[in-house]
């Protein structure tokens, strides 16, 4: 037990330099930005909605009104729905998501010692699935697919320790954390599809096995009916935009498959890790796969399902695999057990080598700053506009008669939230079809952010009643 909380307190404050050589705490001051702010501006509009007009749990609504009133559910909102609860909402999701990472982080250490039996080993590969550029950028985001990942995580924690100790109360925790990681993201039903196989194999364990089984089924249930919830909701409202939905392989063409390839093992590659590390890893898999019966075999079944369940969730979201490479965030429960398996095999022959046990740690270094230089690089992918966010830009507003009810038009503005959730206004953007809310006075209010803007052909007719200028950003009276 001693040795236990000595390894757990070492861990703690490593996990805490990360985070500060990471630049967490600058991070949770931020509102959405870096990569894929679009789908950030997302999750916190959908936040904020709840916040600003005090919006019953299951009626979750954005600021784009493509759907009636803004009216949209996609991933289980609880997050979203406590984070609204606070006076600083993107401050508040940040650290519920960051606490919940970490949270996941602690859990791996559980897991990799529940196979391994070695402590140094263990936070080895806890501290090294923290140099993963892609769970740290999005560890502390806006989007929930690490926190889902990380709630899949810590019910592993919980599901072996109640497996090996065959106490039914903390299986029964376990199972809260996959169906809640379910909920979250539909992709973490990869965690439940491997349990099934792992409770099969180790079928002789009756207690275990009948409560599991009976809790994959209302685990899977639970999801299902949310989600059945969601889309009917979004029928009901006319939502367009939310995918809830299969993208799979056999619907695109030979090209598309093999950008999608691509980006997966080349453009995209060094979200996973540094790319010396992927190869090496991919060696070591070689040589894993070479001594796998060495390996116990709750250990191979984990990793054979694993990979198995990946592969599925790949060919039925490819068309997402091209464009979005936090889609690849389920893969990591894989990668997880696939380096326990690594490290198992590395025990085997190098137990007590004090030079390769140093090699590991330089390498471990070696990791970390590549993945602060990356995470500093995703961060500045794009940013907000510091104007149209600040107290500011809300009095010029209420100033000039735009109320919390005005519907704006905002230009530019590709994506759905993006500006609007800075203004705070419900309304339209470059995404809807502009031209016919121009057209049809579905705007009270139009905001141009560019200048640019201003000399296009189709804006002139609606520019002629200008009622103010904040840092560059005109608001016009359309009605």
């Amino acid at each position: 037990m001693k040795f236990t909380l000595t390894a757990l307190l070492l861990l703690v404050i490593a996990l805490l330099a990360l985070g500060l050589l990471y630049g967490y705490p600058d991070m949770l001051q931020l509102l959405p930005q870096g990569s894929h702010l679009w789908r950030q501006a997302d999750s916190y509009a959908m936040t904020q909605n709840y916040h600003q007009y005090g919006l019953p749990f299951l009626q979750p609504e954005t600021y784009n009104l493509q759907s009636e009133q803004g009216k949209v559910a996609g991933e289980f909102p609880l997050f979203y729905f406590i984070a609204a609860q606070c006076k600083n909402t993107a401050l508040a999701l940040r650290v519920l998501h960051t606490g919940t990472f970490f949270s996941g982080i602690i859990a791996i250490y559980f897991i990799s010692f529940y196979f391994l039996q070695r402590r140094f080993l263990s936070v080895l590969c806890t501290l090294f699935m923290c140099t993963s550029p892609l769970l740290i950028f999005y560890g502390n985001n806006f989007l929930s697919d690490v926190p889902a990942l990380s709630m899949a995580l810590v019910g592993w924690a919980f599901f072996l320790y109640a497996y090996k100790k065959e106490q039914l109360w903390w299986l029964s925790i376990g199972f809260c954390c996959f169906t809640l990681a379910g909920l979250i993201k539909a992709s973490e039903l990869i965690n439940l599809a491997m349990l099934t196989l792992f409770l099969y194999q180790q079928r002789n364990k009756k207690s275990i096995f009948k409560w599991s089984i009976m809790w994959i089924v209302i685990s899977s249930m639970l999801i299902f009916i949310w989600y059945a919830y969601a889309k009917q909701y979004n029928r009901e409202h006319h939502d367009t935009y939310y995918f809830l939905s299969v993208s799979p392989v056999w619907k695109l063409t030979a090209y598309e498959i093999g950008l999608g390839l691509w980006r997966m093992l080349i453009s995209c590659s060094k979200n996973y890790f540094w790319q010396p590390s992927s190869l090496l890893l991919l060696i070591a898999a070689f040589y894993m796969l070479r001594h796998r019966k060495k390996l116990d075999a709750e250990l191979r079944v984990v990793i054979a399902s694993g990979m198995l369940f990946t592969i599925l969730y790949i060919l039925l979201f490819y068309q997402k695999m091209i464009g979005h490479e936090y889609y690849y965030v389920p893969f990591f429960i894989f990668i997880l057990f696939a380096l326990i398996g690594i490290l198992k095999t590395y025990n085997f022959f190098h137990a007590e080598n004090v030079f390769t046990h140093t090699a590991l740690f330089i390498f471990l270094l070696l990791n970390i700053f590549f993945c602060k230089s990356f995470v500093s690089q995703k961060l500045t992918d794009n940013l907000y506009n510091g104007n149209m966010a600040s107290v500011g830009m809300q009095q010029f507003l209420t100033q000039h008669g735009v109320s919390e009810k005005s519907i704006l038009l905002s230009l530019p503005d590709d994506s759905p939230n993006k500006t609007l959730s800075l203004l705070k206004r419900k309304g339209y953007t470059e995404f809807n079809d502009y031209p016919k809310v121009l057209r049809q006075q579905q705007a009270d209010f139009l905001v141009v952010g560019n200048d640019q803007w201003k000399q296009r052909i189709l804006l002139q007719p609606y520019l002629k009643d200008s009622i103010g200028n904040f840092h560059g950003i005109t608001l016009y009276k359309l009605k």
